[in-house]
């Protein structure tokens, strides 16, 4: 079963956006904490403020006043950065909760800066009472940032903990692409290597890529040379014509092969369609393009034809017949995708064929005619695939 170099490699550029999509989520999650120290510190600051309201010095009250307003600015500053918005807030948890502590901290705020101003500018006789009012106030408000520092605290915690589940998920992600496709790539790096050392021989090279055994096909498919005179020739396409198919298989077939001889039988399923609406020339590009198309997969021991009842037969020797039947429906499948320049615009076209093992009991033209039957029965089934005797049956398939 060979593997699609393509694929790998679009599956590695789809892994690659995923980790750079992860990378992504991680480096917002690591902005998003470091709000969080922005939220405690403005908190923490409060505390401070409250301190340098609370122990002002009334004695010269101008500079009281500029203190204390200065504080209460700085005061205000403080809770509005306690409670700043991140853009990660709702999806990690509720708001709800942070708005509802938020507005009790604002609220408690407030009071305490206003019985702050009240104590400053109250008369001697009632400094007391202004003072007890505002460590009151004070005290509602240190519950309140504490409230808030506990909820941030524990806000903090869950983020932490989502950013490194999500760190370990990405670390854990990576090191399965690097395992999986280290030895994807080192196969492909092998499938190379055996491209660039071909032998001239005509011997099999064992690869486990589709675009390199495409490539050794290509390679090798000139390695054995069967000279043909005009008269073996068909006029349309250049290839063998039925004579040349005969002359060519006794020619190679002397040759030493371990391998089985399989016969595939091509029809175009638009023949009839083609012929009345384009002239010979233009049947024989067509017919030639296929016979280029064929020729990729042609090995040294291979023979292309196309007979003069303008069917195109493929004689090849494989190991197997998995091999064979394979190559052979990826033939069908390159006809569909393939899009043929004509005068009349792109063409489109498909094949059926007739796929049937050649033993040497039967003839060319007997393995052709039983090859013919299958045609028909591809046709039957919708076209555009490859029909098969069943195993161990007459019946088709």
């Amino acid at each position: 079963m060979f593997i699609s170099i393509r694929k790998i490699f679009l599956k590695l550029k789809i892994s690659f956006v995923i980790l750079l999509l992860g990378i992504g989520v991680i480096t917002l999650q690591i902005i998003h904490l470091s709000q969080f120290s922005e939220r405690l510190n403005a908190l923490k600051n409060q505390h401070l403020v409250i301190d340098k309201m609370v122990n002002t010095d009334l004695n010269d009250p101008k500079m009281a006043s500029i203190l204390l307003n200065n504080a209460i600015a700085e005061m205000n500053l403080y809770v509005k950065l306690s409670a700043k918005k991140s853009i990660l807030d709702s999806l990690f948890y509720s708001t709800e909760e942070q708005d509802s502590l938020y507005k009790s901290l604002q609220t408690s705020s407030g009071t305490f800066n206003d019985s702050v101003l009240l104590w400053s500018e109250s008369l001697p006789i009632s400094k007391e009472s202004g003072y007890s009012r505002m460590m009151h106030s004070r005290e509602l408000l240190l519950r309140d940032i504490d409230r808030m520092i506990d909820y941030q605290i524990h806000a903090q915690n869950n983020s932490i903990t989502i950013a490194t589940m999500s760190a370990y998920a990405l670390f854990s992600f990576g090191i399965i692409l690097l395992f999986l496709y280290r030895g994807r790539l080192n196969l492909i790096y092998a499938d190379i290597t055996q491209a660039c050392a071909l032998d001239t021989d005509g011997s099999k090279k064992e690869v486990k890529t589709e675009e390199i055994d495409f490539i050794l096909k290509r390679l090798a498919r000139k390695n054995v040379q069967v000279p043909l005179n005009p008269t073996q020739i068909n006029p349309l396409s250049g290839l063998n014509n039925d004579k040349g198919l005969i002359h060519s298989f006794n020619m190679k077939k002397t040759a030493k092969s371990g391998n089985t001889l399989f016969l595939c039988l091509l029809e175009i399923d638009q023949y009839n369609e083609l012929v009345k609406t384009y002239s010979n020339e233009e049947i024989g590009s067509i017919f030639k393009k296929l016979g280029d198309m064929i020729a990729m997969y042609e090995q040294p021991l291979d023979v292309i034809a196309h007979l003069e009842s303008n069917r195109l037969v493929f004689l090849l020797s494989r190991s197997s017949k998995e091999i064979a039947l394979s190559e052979c429906e990826k033939i069908v499948q390159s006809a569909e995708e393939m899009s043929i320049n004509t005068t009349n615009g792109p063409l489109k076209i498909t094949l059926s064929g007739g796929f049937i093992l050649k033993t040497p009991a039967k003839s060319i033209e007997e393995a052709v005619i039983d090859a013919y039957k299958l045609v028909v029965k591809a046709k039957e089934s919708g076209g555009n695939r490859i029909a098969q005797l069943r195993e161990r049956t007459t019946t088709y398939r």
